[in-house]
Order: structure tokens, then sequence, then C-alpha cells
């Protein structure tokens, strides 16, 4: 997987500058910068969400990207496990129900996002993303701030389950908080910006 070259350009802004980062095929990879240094951008263009000025993603073709954007995205309408749902095809429409509940929120999949707490909202969103990751056969995750929000022992529960399931995809997981991004990620990428520049790769020890 190969970051080649990407500047994209932003109201007068340039976010990233001939930026080139070379990573594994597998593992999921910790984007780790100040805020305003465009990790979001970044993740919007591998994402296939944003079209960069110049430069190109290479290695991710044909892969389906899973996200969880900073905002929950629910729709207001639905109950948690048909948000869940909404992602799936007829045949996968039982991960939503396995993966509320893996995620510590049994009995509540006929809640509605205005029913719940900001922490079971993200979980929504976590559960969305992971589900969808297993139905498909090729696929990326995109993950902003997935754990953001979340009570210390939701967040572990969290974690837990996303390293489990993104272990044989290749992956982006944005994060503030250093330790987090040691438990989450086979590489810690640290950026600064702006523009964005690579400072530095790390890989944490286990």
């Amino acid at each position: 997987m190969k970051l080649e070259r990407l500047t994209v350009r932003y109201e007068g802004l340039t976010v990233m500058q001939d930026l080139t980062l070379e990573l594994p095929d597998r593992g999921m990879v910790c984007l780790f910068a100040p805020s305003g240094s465009g990790k979001t951008t970044l993740l919007r263009v591998v994402g296939g969400l944003l079209r960069p000025d110049s430069g190109r993603v290479i290695g991710l073709e044909g892969k389906k990207p899973a996200f969880v954007f900073q905002e929950d995205r629910l729709v207001p309408g639905l109950s948690a496990e048909q948000n869940v749902a909404l992602v799936l095809d007829r045949e996968h429409q039982p991960l939503a129900g396995e993966f509320l509940r893996k995620l510590g929120l049994s009995g509540w999949e006929d809640a509605f996002p205005a029913e719940l707490s900001g922490g079971m909202k993200r979980r929504v969103a976590i559960a969305r993303a992971l589900a969808y990751g297993q139905q498909c056969k090729e696929v990326v995750y995109l993950l902003d701030e997935p754990l953001k929000g979340l009570d210390e022992q939701a967040a572990a529960t969290a974690l837990e389950l996303i390293r489990r399931q993104t272990a044989d995809a290749p992956g982006f997981f944005i994060t503030h908080d250093y330790e987090e991004a040691q438990a989450a990620a086979e590489w810690i990428v640290c950026l600064e910006g702006r523009p964005m520049q690579v400072m530095q790769i790390v890989r944490p020890s286990r």
C-alpha cells in the first residue's frame, strides 16, 4: 500500500504537498498528529471521498471502505440494529445484532438514536463499520477517532474487538491519545503540518 505524492489544497490552504508514504498491505496504521494537521482529509482521500489535486493511492484497488466518521452519522428514524443492518446485504443481516452485543449493547437493539447516550451511539457506529467489514471480502478500515466519548471499560471492549476484526485487513486509525495508538496499531505514523509531512514511523512493542 502506498500513498504517492498526494497533494490536497482546500480553500487556499495546502493541506498536503507531495506526501508519500509506503506501508504494509495488512495491519492497522495509526495517524498521529496535532489537531488541524489534515488527518481526516487524508482518511477521506484514502477512502475515495475526496479526490486529491494530484498523486494517487496504490494498493487499495477493489477494497470497500468501512468508515467510522468523527460524527456518528446514525439515521434518527431507525433503531440501533437497523442502523447497522442498513449497510448489510440480506445474507449478513444477523451481523447487526451480533456486533451490537459484542460491544455491550445487548437489550438496546430496538432503541432509537435519541434514546442512546453519546457513548452508545458511538458503539453503534463502530458496530456498523465492523459488521460491514466482515461482510466484504476485500475491505480497508478507516476509523476517525473511533473511541471518542467512550468510558474506559467500553473503550477497552471496543478496542479489543477492533483489533480482532481488523487483524487481516489494511486500516487507518486516527487518535490524539498515544497510549491508545500503541494499543490499536501495528504502526504509528507521526505527522506534522501544514502542509502535512511524515516525521517518523514507530512500530509499537507488544
